[in-house]
């Protein structure tokens, strides 16, 4: 058995418009935010990799530069000291620290 993350059958892929007029932070925070969930929420490798990809395209489709995004993903990483490529071999010890990390942590920093 594994778990990801549950999505109603009414679901749709929109977030917060890359153009929009609101602050660069909170737009930048989104692909952050989004990742770290999907880390927390996914049992496996392979479910958070297809949650990944899921959403990059919703992303995507929201106009985010591929350079955001993939810096996000980065800066979520390394908030929680994570210096190397999450695989099959470490992605459950990584996963279980985030998981089990103070929440003030990385809620409360300024914006990057």
């Amino acid at each position: 058995k594994y778990w990801t993350i549950f999505q109603k059958p009414s679901y749709e892929p929109y977030y917060l418009p890359f153009n929009s007029i609101h602050p660069l932070h909170m737009k930048k925070n989104i692909p952050f935010a989004m990742l770290l969930r999907a880390i927390r929420y996914c049992s496996t490798f392979e479910t958070y990799l297809n949650e990944r990809e899921k959403l990059r395209m919703a992303l995507l489709l929201n106009k985010y530069p591929n350079k955001i995004i993939d810096e996000q993903f980065n800066n979520m990483l390394l908030k929680f000291n994570i210096n190397e490529p999450l695989t099959v071999n470490n992605y459950i010890r990584y996963g279980y620290d985030i998981l089990f990390t103070n929440k003030a942590y990385y809620t409360h920093q300024k914006p990057t």
